[in-house]
Order: structure tokens, then sequence, then C-alpha cells
């Protein structure tokens, strides 16, 4: 084996998040992972003081780039709100980015269910994400209680996506992606002034 150090924390990260997909956060161990990168155990205690470090490492790394920077992309996307959630929406079909995405996302909830700090990880990027669909549609001048209602069904359609296994085809999942758009987001115009 190696003694590399030029692998980042971002690298020791990844293939945490990759074991926890694969066998659940019991399997991420600093010898699982150093015998899976090829490299000697020195490498991993260069970025991290613990194996504890290492799991909030994949706790930070997964609200930033599921949550942070997808809220911070679309905001400045320079669109309406109605755009931005008919985005958001659309997030679960861009391909094997979204396929990885949604194996994490299903990893950390899983995790969460018996530990106390992924599951504020989770509760904390939850309410982050249905605070910011809720502003959304706030801006489209639905009031507050329906659009915390409106903002929970987007987001429980959002996260049952990655549930359910489906049969159909792109196009046909594209399509109900649509048709639920209506019903989940309304049109400008149909919302009270």
């Amino acid at each position: 084996m190696s003694s590399r150090t030029n692998l980042t924390r971002e690298d020791w990260i990844q293939a945490a998040q990759s074991v926890l997909v694969k066998s659940g956060v019991d399997a991420v161990r600093v010898d699982t992972l150093a015998k899976e990168l090829k490299i000697t155990r020195g490498s991993f205690y260069y970025h991290f003081k613990s194996r504890g470090e290492l799991l909030e490492g994949i706790l930070g790394n997964w609200r930033a780039r599921a949550t942070e920077d997808v809220i911070h992309h679309l905001r400045n996307a320079q669109t309406s709100p109605q755009q931005q959630l008919q985005r958001l929406l659309e997030l679960p079909f861009h391909g094997q980015t979204a396929r990885e995405a949604a194996a994490i996302e299903l990893g950390i909830r899983a995790w969460a269910r018996r530990d106390k700090q992924a599951r504020q990880a989770i509760d904390e990027v939850d309410r982050h994400r249905l605070s910011y669909i809720e502003s959304l549609l706030m801006q489209g001048h639905m009031d507050e209680s329906e659009a915390r209602d409106r903002a929970y069904l987007i987001y429980a359609y959002q996260i049952s996506l990655s549930l359910l296994h489906s049969d159909d085809t792109a196009q046909e999942r594209l399509e109900r992606n649509t048709r639920m758009s209506h019903i989940l987001i309304p049109e400008p115009d149909l919302l009270p002034a």
C-alpha cells in the first residue's frame, strides 16, 4: 500500500459516502476506506482526527452539496419563484448525478434512524429545504399557511422519487413530473393577489 498524502479530505469523504451507500454507516471504517483507496491509514489521520470527524465530514459535505449549493444555484439563476420551483422538481431527473445524490441521501436517512448526530443533520436540512420552498410559494403571493402545506407536499413528492423504483421510461417519468408540477405549483394567475 502507498502512503500517498496527495489524497484530499474530499477524497476520503467521497470514499466514505460510497461505503455508506453500499454497506451502511457501520461499514465506514478507516481500515476499509484505506484498503479501498489503496493507501495506508496515515493519510486518513493527516486529514481527520477520528472516525467521528469523518462522519461529521460526510454530513457537512452532504448538507453543502445537496442543499446549500442547490439553493444558492437556484436563487442566483435570475428566474421567477415558479421557475425555481419547477427546476427544483426537475432535479431528480438529472441522470446519474441525481441517482448518486439520492443514494447518498437514502444512506444518510437510514443512518439517522439510529444516530442522534445524523438525525440532527437531517432535521436541519429538512427544515431549510422546506423553508426555501415555502418562501418561493409566498413570493408568488400564497398565504403562509397554504405555502407551508404545499411546501410539505412538494418536498414529500421529491423525497418519494428517490424511494420509489419505477420501470417507467425516462419520458414517462418526465411526463408524470410535468403533470405533478401543475398540481403542486400553482400558476401565478391562480394565486390570490
